[in-house]
């Protein structure tokens, strides 16, 4: 067990919960910033798309194109 102080409460741990939570939290905090400039490349390709084909700044159907392009990036950084 590994014992440890958090803002005055002390807090008891099995050791192999204590090492998942270091793992994933080492692992968990180089993702994003990598993300977030993937996703903003892709939503940049998408703009262009659909300057391209002219439905910027509002498809057919009357979506914003950048929240749309926004949307699809998220799920997939190759939307676009």
């Amino acid at each position: 067990m590994i014992l440890f102080k958090i803002k005055g409460i002390i807090i008891e741990m099995n050791k192999n919960a204590f090492y998942i939570i270091v793992i994933a939290t080492f692992l968990l905090s180089g993702c994003d910033n990598g993300h977030k400039k993937d996703v903003e490349e892709c939503v940049s390709r998408g703009i262009q798309y659909f300057k391209d084909i002219g439905s910027y700044p509002y498809l057919s159907d009357g979506r914003d194109a950048l929240k749309v392009a926004t949307e699809r990036c998220n799920r997939t950084i190759t939307a676009f």
